[in-house]
């Protein structure tokens, strides 16, 4: 389980890290579970670093339908995605190349653990923020504590959900900062139901299997 900081570290000094490096900087938001406000605050964090005169891009941020974090988008540059066909249906992922050659000092990569479809430059996002951080161009980035590979076998014990998207312990051994974003369970619930979270049709399964009570205080 990953300790929550006493104090979160400020914007300015991860910049400050970002100054200093030749190699990109890493800077992870780590949640329990989806609708703690992970890309809510990255995207705060974005907005704080331009305003400082920061040179930074959206590389990949997927709002999900949620209002709030898509008003949290504009005003800043989006990378556009890489468009990719995969069994007759077209996916859109982050476009390395692209953000590479744009070679913004930050830019903002949410879901981490995220498989990229077939034919992409790396078959992990997580892959994909590395070739960014050795191209120069630091990265703030989100993902779930269950997406942990040690933490797997236990999440799935204790919850009964089995997760497939892995990220390997040692990515997030690589990040010079880690913010632990606390929620309680039952603010977290509340967001679900109030379609903060997910689409309307998904909320009574998604109560009924990884947001019940137990699974949530035990990834807390």
């Amino acid at each position: 389980m990953i300790s929550k900081p006493a104090q979160p570290r400020r914007p300015e000094d991860f910049l400050e890290l970002v100054e200093r490096a030749k190699r990109g900087r890493l800077k992870l938001y780590v949640g329990f579970a989806a609708g703690v406000g992970k890309t809510y605050r990255m995207l705060q964090e974005a907005h704080e670093l331009r305003r400082r005169g920061v040179d930074v891009v959206v590389a990949f941020v997927e709002p999900h339908g949620r209002a709030e974090t898509a008003a949290l988008v504009q005003g800043l540059e989006v990378v556009p995605r890489k468009r990719t066909e995969y069994r007759g249906v077209v996916v859109e992922e982050m476009d390395v190349d692209a953000v590479r050659e744009r070679r913004p000092t930050v830019a903002v990569v949410d879901e981490i653990p995220h498989t990229n479809a077939p034919g992409c430059m790396n078959r992990k996002r997580y892959q994909d923020v590395i070739a960014l951080l050795e191209a120069g161009i630091s990265v703030i980035g989100a993902m779930n504590v269950q997406h942990l590979e040690s933490l797997n076998g236990l999440i799935e014990r204790a919850t009964g959900v089995a997760v497939r998207e892995t990220v390997p312990d040692s990515f997030l051994k690589q990040a010079d900062q880690v913010v632990n974003l606390d929620l309680a369970v039952e603010d977290l619930q509340e967001r679900l139901r109030a379609g903060k979270i997910y689409a309307p049709e998904k909320i009574p399964w998604a109560l009924e299997n990884f947001f019940k009570d137990q699974n949530l205080a035990t990834l807390r």
